[in-house]
């Protein structure tokens, strides 16, 4: 059995590509938040890698920035559209189609930046992230930075679930129905029933049943930590960067552990 993640973007990716479109609205805030951070840091080039880059919405800002760019996604057709947007944009990015659960199969050297955003860890379960972690900080330079940014927390799920809830755009009305949250696992299961728009009509197109394994702001410390990284700080969201709450998402800053 396939699993939902091989549906949703191999198989179907299409629907997706329009949410990732009307990210590329909403880009700069995220872009703005990673350039502080790593200025902070002493951080303004260098090879950056991000993990799940959908169609570059932030890999090529980060290219304009100066910064040696390489997205890697499951998604063929996430992959070429980027490919068309970096020659559109005129800077040179590296886009590579591979499962990120290979990741150290896929990409070889040390990078100075490792990103993750928008929930791709938990998108299988605790071993295959454990597995990540590790892959990631075998990558990473010895002052390398890894951002885990927009990613779900378990206590931010628990403090605003709804069983229920739409998402409208222009071009689509996105049900999520059946909203299941298994406390003692910490998986939630959703279904996304997609329906296009038509006048004041709507049109079934299709449905995704989804499962994401949901950490707790300890749980990805820990994870990192048994990796080989080391916790530096987090941010309640990346407009503010003012720091993280108890009930934050995830918006966490790891380095290099100096031992490792």
């Amino acid at each position: 059995m396939k699993h939902w993640t091989e549906k949703f973007f191999v198989k179907n990716p299409e629907l997706w590509l329009h949410f990732l479109d009307r990210g590329w609205k909403r880009n700069k805030f995220t872009v703005s938040a990673i350039t502080k951070i790593l200025k902070k840091h002493g951080i303004t080039k260098g090879r950056f890698l991000e993990v799940a880059c959908g169609n570059g919405r932030i890999c090529i800002p980060m290219a304009k920035k100066g910064f040696r760019v390489t997205g890697i996604d499951i998604s063929t057709q996430y992959i070429d559209d980027a490919k068309r947007r970096a020659i559109k944009n005129h800077v040179k990015a590296d886009f590579i189609c591979g499962d990120m659960r290979r990741l150290s199969q896929i990409t070889r050297g040390k990078y100075d930046v490792v990103l993750s955003v928008w929930t791709s860890i938990g998108y299988y379960d605790k071993r295959t992230d454990e597995k990540l972690f590790r892959s990631v900080a075998g990558l990473m330079k010895k002052k390398g930075l890894f951002l885990v940014l927009n990613t779900m927390s378990q206590e931010y799920l628990v403090g605003h679930y709804c069983t229920s809830l739409y998402n409208e755009t222009d071009r689509f009305v996105v049900l999520h129905k059946g909203n299941r949250f298994d406390r003692f696992h910490s998986k939630n299961k959703e279904t996304w029933v997609f329906y296009e728009k038509d006048g004041k009509n709507l049109t079934y197109v299709d449905e995704f049943e989804m499962r994401l394994r949901i950490y707790s702001l300890a749980e990805i410390v820990e994870m990192a930590e048994r990796a080989g990284l080391e916790y530096v700080q987090s941010y309640d969201n990346v407009r503010t960067l003012t720091p993280a709450r108890p009930d934050s998402v995830i918006n966490i800053v790891f380095k290099k552990n100096r031992t490792t």
